[in-house]
């Protein structure tokens, strides 16, 4: 008799893991219904999109000063319009516009290294606003020092987007050629646009 109460308590406990004990019996979901259950803040965004880009300086904004001790180029509150020319893969272009950067660093010429700093501002033709904030270390490619020498300034940029960019972001690696003076340049991107 014990033996038989053992047996209907299991079978009956089985039963009600099997079925639940609720009113409301829960349905199995399927893999394919599952992604419709996933909370809003857990779904994946976009994929980012990736772009290569070049930029050049359009003239000069203002006063800035410059400061030359020691062999060294100290530049502060340089302002230069910019433009942007972007190239994308297929998707639309969020970065091609004009600009304004600000250029801050110093470098020195016996050593043939610098820091720079700044900021960037880019308005796309497609609307919206880029704010970027960038840094790198420049480096002197001496050749011929009244000729051909450059310096050469890796980069690294992020953007946050306003306006109709509100909620994405711009990560971009920037190479730029300056002339011995440091008072003409060009820039070579590769960058990543990131919705969120």
């Amino acid at each position: 008799m014990k033996l038989l109460s053992l047996v209907l308590l299991l079978f009956a406990s089985m039963a009600l893991v099997l079925l639940g004990c609720s009113d409301n019996s829960a349905v199995p979901v399927s893999p394919s219904d599952q992604s419709a259950q996933v909370p809003a803040s857990v779904q994946k965004s976009p994929p980012p999109t990736t772009f290569t880009a070049n930029m050049f300086p359009t003239g000069l904004i203002g006063e800035y000063i410059t400061k030359s001790p020691d062999g060294k180029v100290k530049v502060m509150g340089i302002r230069q319009p910019v433009t942007v020319n972007a190239v994308y893969d297929g998707s639309p272009d969020l970065i091609t516009g004009f600009g304004e950067v600000e250029i801050n660093g110093i470098s020195d010429y016996s050593t043939g290294v610098g820091q720079w700093y700044g900021k960037l501002t880019i308005t796309p033709n497609t609307g919206g606003v880029w704010e970027f904030t960038w840094h790198g270390t420049a480096t002197l490619n001496i050749v011929d020092p009244f000729t051909s020498s450059t310096w050469t300034i890796p980069l690294k940029e992020e953007g946050h987007g306003k306006g109709s960019l509100t909620g994405m972001q711009c990560r971009m690696e920037i190479i730029i050629t300056a002339n011995f003076m440091l008072d003409y340049w060009t820039g070579a991107a590769q960058g990543v646009v990131i919705s969120h």
